[in-house]
This record gives C-alpha cells, sequence and structure tokens, in this order.
C-alpha cells in the first residue's frame, strides 16, 4: 500500500429565555440551554436509542467501505495523488487528537500530545509517522499545531522520509446526558478540520480534511474509557516540477481515548480509503490540566 515516492504500486504512500424554571443545563453549543429535569430520563431513553443506532450506521459504513474500496476499479492520478498527499502529511498520517472534538470537554490550558502511526505496505516494508501537537484552548473550540516526520522504511531504500506540519480546528457540536448514577455518561458529535503540508524532495503535498467524531465519554471520575468512531473526507493536492494532480477521499478512524486528570492516551485505527490502500495504527499520549 503505502511506499516510496515513485511508481505506481508506491504513489499510494506517496432565543427565548426560561424563567424561574429549575432545569439542567447542557454541554457543547447548547451549553445555554436549559431542559426540565423531567425530561431527562425520557431524553436518556431517545438517546440511548439514537446512539446504537448511529453507531451501528456508522459500523455498516465502515464495513462496506472496506468491501466496496476493495472491489471498485483501479484508481486514477487524481485518487493516488489524495492518498498520497492525506497519508503523507499528520491529516492521515497520525491517528486523530483527543480533544475538544471527541471528549466534549473544553481545553482549559494548553496541552502537548506525542504521536504515532504505522502503517505496512507489505509484508516486511512500514511507514513510520512521527508527531509532536500544541493544543491551545480558543473559546468553546481548541486549535492545534501539529510538526512531524514521515519515514518509510523501506528494504530497497527507494523511499524518501521528510517533515511535515498541520493546523487543526476542532469543536464540540452536540453533547447528549445519558444514564444515572454511575452509569452517567455524554454522547458527543464534534467537528475537526484540518490542513497539512510538507515538501518531499520531488513534490509538494498540501492536504485538507473534515471529519465528523461521534464519541461515548463518562462522567468525570477518575479514570475514563472513551470509544468513538470518526468518518470524514479529505483532498489532497500533489503539485511536482512540472503539472499538479488533486483529488478526493474518504476517511475513517475508530479508537478508545483513555482520559485521567492531566494525562490521556489514545489508541485508534485509520483509513484513507483507496483501493489496495492498508489501514494506519495511530497512538498517543498528552499531557496538561484538563
Amino acid at each position: 500500500m503505502a511506499g516510496s515516492d515513485s511508481g505506481p504500486s508506491r504513489i499510494a504512500l506517496v432565543g427565548a429565555q426560561w424563567r424561574d424554571f429549575p432545569g439542567s443545563r447542557s454541554p457543547g453549543i447548547l451549553r445555554g440551554f436549559r431542559a426540565p429535569r423531567d425530561t431527562l430520563p425520557a431524553l436518556s431513553s431517545l438517546s440511548h436509542g439514537l446512539m446504537s443506532r448511529l453507531f451501528l450506521r456508522l459500523a455498516g459504513f465502515a464495513a462496506c467501505a472496506v468491501v466496496v474500496c476493495r472491489t471498485a476499479a483501479a484508481q486514477d492520478a487524481s485518487d493516488s495523488a489524495a492518498y498520497r498527499a492525506l497519508t503523507q502529511t499528520p491529516a492521515g498520517a497520525l491517528g486523530p487528537l483527543l480533544d475538544a472534538s471527541v471528549t466534549g470537554e473544553r481545553a482549559r490550558a494548553p496541552s502537548v500530545h506525542v504521536r504515532y502511526g504505522i502503517m505496512s505496505f507489505d509484508s516486511h516494508e512500514y511507514t513510520h509517522d512521527f508527531g509532536l501537537s500544541v493544543v491551545f484552548p480558543v473559546g468553546s473550540a481548541s486549535l492545534s499545531v501539529t510538526g512531524g516526520y514521515y519515514w518509510p522504511n523501506c528494504t530497497d531504500n527507494a523511499c524518501n522520509s521528510h517533515v511535515m506540519g498541520s493546523v487543526g480546528v476542532s469543536q464540540n457540536l452536540v453533547a447528549i446526558p445519558t444514564g444515572r448514577g454511575d452509569q452517567r455518561a455524554t454522547f458527543d458529535v464534534g467537528l475537526t478540520a484540518q490542513l497539512g503540508y510538507a515538501k518531499p524532495s520531488d513534490t509538494t503535498l498540501v492536504a485538507g480534511s473534515v471529519m465528523v467524531p461521534v464519541s461515548l465519554v463518562p462522567a468525570p471520575r477518575g479514570l475514563r474509557l472513551a470509544p468513538y468512531v470518526a468518518p470524514g473526507v479529505g483532498v489532497g493536492l500533489v503539485k511536482p516540477d512540472s503539472g499538479t494532480e488533486a483529488g478526493l477521499q474518504f476517511m475513517f478512524a475508530a479508537g478508545v481515548g483513555m482520559l485521567a486528570h492531566g494525562f490521556t492516551a489514545n489508541v485508534a485505527l485509520s483509513r484513507v480509503f483507496l483501493p489496495g490502500g492498508n489501514w494506519l495504527v495511530g497512538v498517543g499520549i498528552s499531557v496538561g490540566d484538563r
């Protein structure tokens, strides 16, 4: 799947207010909304049903994408260009950040994330991707700046490594409280957008992606595990010395985040869906006051 920068088999690497009314505040962009307490059990039941349906549909999407992508017609130059640009910049070379779009929690201070991604493109060759991200709180959103290094380990020494970087913004869109007591959690839907850049020896790579993370985050209490899925779309541009190719590809990620006071960890599988492409395993660790 992903390999060097040359050859057809390796380009893939390459309003109204409530008054005197007791209620409960909702997080996310609905923080100003106050719901009657008597409606919470019904909302909880409804959200559980919606959540189950959504996760089933997203799982079906992922399975369908895997099957369809493997049987689709051979990609054209624009498909390969999009794949290369996405997988050789942080948008596709590293797993998702465990930020406000996933956790639904507004950051209170900057945090530092150490990230690593690995992808195989045959039985003996792998791509190793290293990244360091700093996430800053900006209102209810978060702004990330990432620097990284793309390192394909090829046995024939035909692959070139390069520096890569990106900027991104993330926001929690909807947060629905579910459950009671020790079973309390929040069903979150977020949005994250990222713009990446790299300049290997033979070309210039520009990539952008938009993902919609959907997660289930337990209420704050000690160590928490938060599963999530994140479908999305990415665009990529490859600009060599002569000519330019650009295209669009669907993207998908699924993972589990570990949240604790001052510390998070994240493990995810992600993929840019090109026929013959492969899955990336991404891990990340962050430190900083949450």
